[in-house]
């Protein structure tokens, strides 16, 4: 590759620098942006001069390097879109009313590195996987910055393909009989306790969306490599392949938000692969492109000064290609 390449953290994530939009829509630094993703545990940055103005269209077609775009799900934040394409905005940018124009969620801005690994007691940062509860989870996320704080706001990156390998063989072996069970029901209950305005399913609502079960330990389609999997707010269980979920447990993970202990043999790993040798904190920069593969790495939002400072990311989600086909 003629372009500079900047390794994140040891052989997890990398970033090609000098990248102009052109560079985004040739075939040839497309498939060596692919493989240098795949190759450096699904994480891929691209920075550039030139990217700050990245169209959509140019965003959209760099987005599907790495997976079917989704177009779905979008349903009540129309007016967060831009207009016309898949794109969610999030940050706390506003119209010439002063109305929300992004989706924000207010999380704390982190004060040293030290807050980057998973504290037990707070359970923050919330590491985790995107939408497991859902039948076909998506694989990914493409992240663009057009708006950064001047200090905060950054995103934490995990890699769960070298966190599984360097676990023990008494605790791989145990893993690898694992399912997560996850509930949309859960996740909308335990987000209602600590802010009370989230909605929760009604009876209809929640029996329309059944948990879904996912490995514990994924084996990825491309890469070949095994990668811890299943952490997500909605993870309610954690059982043997194949084992039914008590209703008894599920009601209470769906009624009151309360997790199973048996989520603890998951949930207990993450100060450990949460730490300086498994992480990465991306500082953005306008312009600045980020690619993740939900298959092999967590990821975690932080915050910044809401009311000092402007953010404005464009997000668009990434589904496999062969089951967004299949779903046409």
């Amino acid at each position: 590759m003629k372009h500079k390449t900047s390794p994140l953290n040891g052989d997890f994530g990398i970033m090609i620098e000098g990248v102009s939009r052109q560079d985004l829509l040739d075939p040839v630094f497309q498939r060596e942006a692919f493989d240098l993703r795949t190759k450096h545990g699904g994480l891929l940055a691209v920075r550039g001069p030139e990217l700050a103005d990245t169209s959509p269209e140019e965003l959209l077609t760099w987005s599907e390097v790495f997976g079917a775009v989704e177009y779905e799900g979008m349903t009540a934040r129309e007016d967060k879109m831009v207009k016309g394409f898949p794109i969610l905005r999030i940050g706390n940018i506003r119209d010439e009313e002063g109305n929300l124009k992004a989706s924000l969620a207010r999380v704390p801005q982190l004060r040293t590195d030290d807050d980057i690994r998973y504290n037990p007691e707070t359970r923050r940062p919330v590491w985790h996987t995107d939408s497991t509860f859902r039948e076909h989870p998506p694989i990914g996320s493409v992240f663009h910055c057009k708006q950064a704080p001047d200090e905060g706001g950054e995103t934490l990156f995990a890699d769960m393909r070298t966190a599984y390998t360097r676990l023990d063989s008494v605790t791989k072996a145990k893993l690898d009989g694992l399912e997560a069970v996850c509930s949309l029901a859960h996740h909308d209950k335990k987000i209602n306790k600590y802010s009370p305005d989230y909605p929760i399913l009604t009876p209809e609502q929640r029996a329309a969306n059944p948990p879904n079960r996912v490995p514990v330990v994924l084996k990825h389609p491309v890469s070949g490599e095994p990668a811890l999997y299943g952490l997500n707010s909605s993870t309610c269980a954690i059982l043997p392949k194949g084992e039914d979920i008590a209703q008894d447990v599920l009601d209470i993970a769906d009624l009151e938000g309360d997790e199973h202990e048996s989520v603890q043999i998951l949930r207990g790993l993450l100060p450990t692969i949460t730490g300086p040798d498994y992480t990465v904190k991306w500082t953005w920069q306008p312009g600045d492109i980020v690619s993740w593969d939900n298959r092999c790495t967590i990821h975690s939002a932080t915050g910044y000064e809401y009311e000092k400072y402007s953010r404005e990311m464009w997000r668009l989600t990434l589904l496999d290609r062969a089951q967004a086909t299949a779903a046409e």
